[in-house]
């Protein structure tokens, strides 16, 4: 039994060890090694081959940004593809360099490690270090060679001008039909300057009842909305006109004949107002909504006739 026990560990312990990930081989493609200035880029290409189960870490991949004072990672592509019972994993690492040696300078990207996980387990894998050569782009005491700030700093780049003609006669254009399709709007719409107009009397009360109801909303906004309405009727009509005129001015007046029971309610609702004392009564027989809307199909009307 006891024999029989230590081989199921021992199994079970090899067994254990197999699935863990496993890091065959490490390769680099490294760029040249020499010849670098201030900003320069250059990229390193690392192939890791793996167990054909295994897969990298994403976390424990180098971040790109700054890596120290002098260098940045800009960018990091992760392939991996399977090659028989291997997988290879291909890292393309672009960095930029922003040392500024006073004299040619040589400087090393770190080593890393990152991780590489198997179905049972981890394992580590190191990033070489990379070591290169950068330079100065210029003297730094240029002055002792007879150079000047004129013959070392090249001057600045001179813009080039684009052409811009057709683009300001098209807005100009724009700009002109904007305005007289605006001067049109304000015509048929009777805004300022047109709107002291007296072709248009409806379109004038139906601004007015906005306005007054817009201010408030008493038995006042109400008055002065009828009175408005009624007012535009008489201009309409040449005379002042009465609820038992309503029949001759609409015969006159053929584009308002569809609002023959808006109109007889509104004289109504004015005779209570003002004659009868109730205007309680008058506001629910004629709503300031319906007084609104009546005001505003006239005006519509009007607009379309004229």
């Amino acid at each position: 039994m006891l024999r029989a026990a230590v081989a199921a560990v021992s199994f079970l312990v090899a067994a254990t060890q197999a699935a863990k990930a496993e890091v065959r081989a490490v390769h680099t493609v490294e760029p040249r090694a020499f010849g670098y200035f201030l900003g320069d880029t250059l990229e390193r290409t690392i192939e890791i081959e793996t167990g054909a189960e295994d897969e990298i870490v994403a976390a424990s991949l180098p971040r790109t940004g700054a890596s120290n004072y002098w260098l940045e990672l800009r960018s990091l592509d992760l392939s991996s593809t399977r090659e028989g019972d291997a997988r290879i994993h291909r890292l393309r690492l672009t960095y930029q360099t922003f040392y500024a040696p006073i004299d040619p300078k040589k400087v090393t990207i770190p080593a890393s490690e990152i991780t590489i996980r198997g179905p049972a387990g981890s394992e580590t894998a190191t990033l070489p270090p990379f070591t290169l050569l950068t330079s100065p782009i210029r003297e730094i005491f240029p002055e002792k060679s007879g150079e000047t700030a004129e013959t070392f700093l090249r001057p600045d780049a001179t813009p080039g001008l684009r052409r811009s003609g057709n683009l300001r006669s098209a807005a100009l254009a724009l700009a002109a039909l904007s305005g007289a399709l605006l001067l049109l709007l304000a015509r048929d719409m009777a805004w300022w300057p047109f709107s002291r107009r007296p072709a248009r009397p409806f379109s004038r009360a139906a601004r007015e009842i906005g306005h007054a109801f817009a201010k408030e909303s008493n038995g006042a906004a109400y008055k002065s909305a009828l009175l408005a309405l009624h007012r535009a009727f008489d201009s309409t009509a040449g005379q002042r006109l009465l609820a038992s005129d309503v029949e001759t001015f609409l015969a006159a007046h053929p584009e308002h004949n569809r609002n023959h029971a808006e109109v007889a309610r509104f004289f109504a609702a004015s005779r209570a107002v003002f004659f009868g004392e109730a205007q309680r009564e008058g506001e629910i027989e004629f709503p300031p909504a319906d007084l609104k809307g009546l005001a505003a199909t006239l005006a519509r009307q009007e607009r379309a006739a004229r």
